[in-house]
This record gives structure tokens, sequence and C-alpha cells, in this order.
């Protein structure tokens, strides 16, 4: 895990532990740059013909793009050294199947989600205010590409239920560290899969896409 530990064992010692603000806009940035790279190979393997993929969620794609690279630009500008922007594909499918494209963006918005929560908590435990604004406007957009994602793959019939299916994102982890760790574990990062590089092909699009700066 990415911050310095504690050997207290209280709930309270345990609460209060903080990783360092570098440490957690680093990760952050880290996530941004996988998040651009990854959409612009799928939207790269569409132009191919190697990815099916209609002309709506295209779009989406291309506007959820946008918004990572805005997020990765005010993170590096604010000082923010992302770990790596070399990554590698787990599954190569998931830049030539929809089904899998779309259940592992499902999966990697979730775990973006719930990093910025602990991002939100940490930072304010730390009386940073401005980057809990941050933490908390970036989080949000994830949960709007959450959503839209889900709604793309109920269209296919790849989930049930409904896009906008929770009252409270899950809290997934208690550091953005471990978020940082849980993308090295799937292979997003040091995998054995293709390696991809930030910002992958295909210039970046942001018509459409507004509120390009916090």
């Amino acid at each position: 895990m990415i911050g310095s530990g504690s050997n207290q064992k209280t709930p309270v010692a345990q609460l209060a532990h903080c990783e360092l603000v570098q440490d957690m806009i680093n990760i952050a940035a880290t996530a941004g740059a996988l998040a651009v790279t990854v959409i612009g190979e799928a939207l790269a393997a569409a132009v191919r013909g190697e990815l099916r993929l209609t002309q709506d969620e295209q779009i989406f794609l291309r506007a959820a793009r946008a918004a990572e690279q805005a997020h990765y630009g005010v993170l590096t500008t604010a000082g923010a050294r992302p770990l790596t922007l070399i990554f590698t594909i787990p599954e190569q499918r998931a830049v030539s199947d929809p089904t899998v494209l779309f259940q592992t963006a499902i999966g990697l918005e979730e775990a973006f989600i719930a990093a910025y929560c602990a991002a939100a908590q940490q930072l304010g435990s730390l009386g940073q205010p401005d980057l809990v604004k941050l933490a908390l406007q970036i989080g949000a957009v994830e949960a709007e590409h959450r959503a839209h994602l889900r709604f793309f793959a109920l269209q296919r019939g790849i989930i049930t239920a409904v896009p906008n299916d929770l009252a409270f994102e899950k809290a997934l982890f208690a550091t953005v560290g471990a978020a940082a760790q849980a993308l090295i574990q799937l292979g997003w990062i040091g995998g054995s899969g293709p390696e991809i590089r930030y910002p992958g092909p295909g210039a970046i699009d942001t018509r459409g896409v507004q509120q390009l700066r916090p």
C-alpha cells in the first residue's frame, strides 16, 4: 500500500491514519491516465471495426475520455506525478468484445469512485478543503460514467436492474493506496497482458463536454 503505515491497533488510531497528499494525487492522476488510455484503445478498435460499438456508445466514450483527460490535466498541474504511464490489459477482449468492455469499464468506474470517496475522507482529515472539493467533483463525474455504462450494458442485455442502481456509492477502500493496489492486482499496472501507453491512440475530443476546469 502506498503511504505510511501505523503500528497502533486501536480503532481511533486506525481512523486517524492518513496518507500523504502527494501519494493520493499521484494515484488519482494514474487512474485518470489509465482511463484515457483504455478508452482511446477501445475507440480506435471501434474505428478499425474490431470492436462493435453503436454511435451513441462511441459518443459517450469520447466524452468520458475528454473528462478523464481533464481530470488528469488538473491533477498534474497541481503537482501530481503518475506512478506510471504504461499500463497492461489483463483481458485482451476488453478492447475487442463489447460485453467484456462494459463489464470491465463498470468495474473500473466503481474502483475510481471508491478511491475518490477514500480520498475525500483522508483529505478532510488533513485539512485540505480545496482538494476535498476536487475529489467530490471528479468522483461525481465517475459516478455519471458508471451509470451511463450500465445504461448501455442494460440495452445490450449484459446486466439487469436499472442504470442508477445505488442509493449510496460503495466504499470499497479505506485508503487511496488500496485502490492502487487493486489496479496492480487486477493486472492493469505491471501485468502480463499487452502494454498500452498513455494517452493511447487518437486525439482527445471535447465536443459537448463542458466545465473542463473545476
